[in-house]
């Protein structure tokens, strides 16, 4: 019997692409098992619960005064975890939660398959890469310390496609015939992208209706016809996606992917300055693709609605936009199944 060790976590980044990966994993080999380790962030934990998944928290560091100690304690315990869920195989999505375990993994000779979403790799990718037997990647860019390296693309959960109109319609109230704009910025939402949406609802709803998920504890405008306002969107998410036709987001790696395999036309804003600048990468590597545009941040307030009404009058091309089959849930799975196999590594 195969185990697998997922690691990730502090962003749903991190943890639905590893559930994507699972789902097909599992499919392929119904004798499998997994668990995974996350951080302690509810964010994480009652995500994988709704999921009814197995899963482990670590309280991994990141750089600070007790970094040294809490990194081993953290060593420690993925070691323990390792031995008792008698792991093959660590798949990691990255984070400051995937290097104490991946350090773990590595020391006890257990395989490696790394997954980078971004056009650029992350802080912990970049550590983590010089330990992974394979490293797939969502978009390609370069990597030295690893040479062992694959497209695969992001993965993306199966059912994010297969939402229901009818369900998305019987959630929000909204009306069919009129365009739907989803404004999201991610997991953890964007303050600047709730701010836009905000202080231009009222020119902004003459144009369409609106699906506004902010965030967790983060506000929206006031309810009103033709607008729809969440906080955080899990069961829900597919049947919103099912009933939107253009979307206002930042530029995150899972995000985009999702939005390209529902053929939603999109206004990327990335956040500029975070980690690398990776979701500016992010949005310079897709920009040609016909479904997504940029909007920078600091343009959001004077050229937000003029965006919004050329992405709408696009529109009537949508039926002829790339249709995009994403594989990459499939292709991880199948380069799990090779590592595995040629390291056949039981605990």
């Amino acid at each position: 019997m195969k185990k697998i060790l997922f690691a990730g976590g502090g962003s749903l980044g991190h943890i639905a692409p590893s559930i994507a990966v699972w789902n097909t994993f599992k499919q392929n080999d119904n004798e499998a098992e997994a668990h995974f380790v996350c951080s302690t962030s509810k964010l994480d934990t009652n995500f994988l619960k709704s999921e009814s998944i197995p899963y482990s928290t670590i309280d991994a560091p990141r750089i600070g005064i007790s970094f040294i100690w809490k990194f081993w304690k953290a060593v420690s315990e993925s070691k323990k975890i390792i031995k008792r869920e008698k792991i093959n195989i660590v798949f990691s999505k990255g984070g400051h939660v995937s290097i104490p375990v991946c350090f773990a993994a590595k020391k006890m000779k257990i395989p490696i398959v790394l997954h980078e979403s971004d056009a650029v790799l992350g802080r912990a990718n970049k550590i983590i890469a010089k330990w992974a037997d394979v490293l797939c990647m969502g978009m390609q860019t370069k990597c030295d310390s690893c040479k062992n390296i694959k497209v695969t693309g992001n993965p993306i959960r199966e059912t994010i496609t297969k939402g229901s109109k009818e369900k998305g319609f019987q959630l929000t109230g909204l009306k069919e015939g009129v365009p739907i704009l989803m404004v999201i910025g991610g997991s953890q939402g964007s303050e600047a992208l709730n701010e836009a949406i905000n202080m231009n609802i009222d020119s902004v709803i003459t144009k369409c209706q609106i699906i506004h998920i902010t965030g967790a504890g983060k506000s929206g405008s006031n309810n009103r016809d033709g607008y729809f306002c969440i906080e955080f969107a899990h069961e829900q998410l597919p049947h919103l996606y099912a009933i939107t036709d253009l979307a206002l987001t930042r530029a995150g790696a899972n995000l985009i992917s999702e939005l390209s395999a529902n053929k939603i036309k999109t206004i990327l804003v990335p956040l500029r300055g975070v980690g690398h600048d990776h979701q500016q990468k992010n949005a310079e590597a897709i920009e040609s693709n016909a479904h997504f545009t940029v909007l920078q941040q600091k343009d959001l307030s004077e050229k937000l609605l003029q965006k919004i009404e050329e992405t709408i009058e696009s529109l009537q091309q949508k039926g002829v936009l790339e249709e995009h089959k994403n594989t990459a849930a499939q292709e991880i799975s199948e380069i799990i199944h090779e590592v595995l196999d040629s390291s056949c590594h039981p605990l």
